[in-house]
Order: C-alpha cells, then structure tokens, then sequence
C-alpha cells in the first residue's frame, strides 16, 4: 500500500537472494498464451486499492491494471497480497506485474524492472486530527505517529529519528488508531488523507507536503516483451485521457501528470 513501500530488511534480503536463483517469468507471448495477466497489489490503500463489497478489489490501481489488461488483449486477474510480499513475488513469477503505488527506490531497481515514467504523480504529508493543534512533527512533541509498514512513509521518519513511530498493516488500521487516540498523527499521501478527509475521516493536512512521491508499475526482471506492451498501453491512456478519467473518478482530481 502511494504505495510507497519499502521492503522490510529481511523481506529485501530474502528477495534479493531470490533473484540471483533461475526464476522463470512469463514474458508477453507467455501471458498472451495464458490469457490473463497477474496483477498485484496490496488493497489496503484506498482510493487506490481497496475491497468492494463483493468481496473483489476496486479503486484507481484496478481500474489502471484492468485497462492495460484490455488493450494488450488479456483477462486481467487482480491479487491482493501484503505490500512485503510484492517484490518477492514479482521475482518467483507469482505475479507478472504490480500496479501498487510503488516509488522508486534503489533497493527496488536492483530487484525489480519499474516502467520508465511514474504513472501518477503525488507527495507525502502528515495527517492530524482535525482538533489537533499541531502544524508539524515538532509540534506532535512526540506523540505516536502511525505509517503502514514497510514503507517510505516509515523510512521518512526513522531517518530522522523521529522518536515515536508506530507501524500499522495499511491505512484503514491508521484511521482507526487516529480516531481512538491511539495515534497524533499519520503520514500518507495527501492523495489518501485529501480523499479520506472527503469521506468524512475527521483529519486535516499539517504542514505542507514533506517529500514528493512519484509511483511506478513494476515488474519482474527481464520481461521485455511485457514492458513494452505495457509502456505502449499506458502511454496510449495518457494520450487518450482514460489514465485522466480513472483519476477523476477515484480521487477527484488529475494526478497523472507532473507538476500538480
């Protein structure tokens, strides 16, 4: 779940060691064989991904990977696993891509192939009650702030020390924590908190945005057939304007493109 996750340590090393073994990926004309394309994600993450109410997933990361889906002419078949889990199993063939809000990070590029642009474009910022009086992490003075695990969000503050950093499985768990006073403050996407706030999650944006966020579609390694169908797919919907129209439906406002 943006997600901006990063792997914990022993998932990271546990994935690296697997992708120095002979792991055999499906390339396009593999996927085209099958007639369905494997994608992942973590469904925590809403507007992004997240459960509808029969039990499937539905959300901006869907809809992106069920496009992408029919323009390479295949069923798409969305998989919902935890956010650790993803980069594993891009590289085992589990999976054969992930629209899961992932940033770019070196850890990740030795793992994992990212698309050659971001496909929507946003930045991270804390989130407080709204009857909070703090405007920054120095005026939480201390107080627990809640990130999902494993993510840069997580890595933003432990960077810099901050001292009272509590990890959740995604953020619906941190709404949670937030609204029974188990937490002062969250860091997430303003994307998340702007649309949660809109769906009535008593929060408010403190402080501007602490660090652009810029996610990528990933895939396993050594698929080039598939990136470039994809590259190809992804770039038709931002000329097209359905990658624009998924965004306005999902999160009320254009996130595809730089410099919002």
């Amino acid at each position: 779940m943006t997600r901006s996750r990063m792997l914990p340590r022993t998932t990271l090393l546990a994935a690296l060691a697997l992708s120095a073994a002979s792991v055999a990926q499906a390339d396009l004309a593999d996927i085209k064989q099958r007639g369905e394309l494997r994608v992942v994600m973590s469904g925590e993450y809403p507007p992004f991904s997240q459960p509808a109410p029969d039990g499937s997933l539905t959300g901006f990361d869907v809809d992106v990977a069920r496009e992408i889906g029919r323009r390479l002419g295949v069923r798409v078949s969305v998989i919902k696993a935890e956010f650790p889990s993803i980069i594993a199993g891009l590289q085992a063939g589990q999976f054969d891509m992930a629209v899961a809000s992932q940033s770019k990070t070196p850890e990740r590029e030795r793992a994992v192939d990212f698309l050659s642009r971001p496909y929507y474009y946003d930045g991270f910022q804390l989130f407080v009650p709204a009857t909070s009086a703090a405007t920054n992490l120095n005026t939480l003075q201390g107080a627990p702030v809640a990130v999902p695990q494993g993510t840069v969000f997580e890595k933003f503050l432990r960077d810099r020390k901050y001292p009272n950093v509590v990890t959740y499985s995604g953020e619906p768990e941190i709404f949670l924590a937030l609204g029974t006073g188990r937490a002062g403050g969250m860091i997430t996407t303003r994307t998340v908190g702007n649309v949660a706030i809109k769906n009535g999650q008593k929060l408010k944006a403190a402080g501007p945005v602490l660090q652009q966020d810029n996610p990528y579609i990933t895939l396993g390694k050594n698929q080039p057939q598939l990136k470039a169908a994809v590259e190809r797919a992804l770039n038709a919907m931002r000329v097209d304007g359905t990658l624009r129209t998924i965004s306005l439906k999902y999160l009320g406002a254009d996130v595809t493109t730089p410099g919002r």
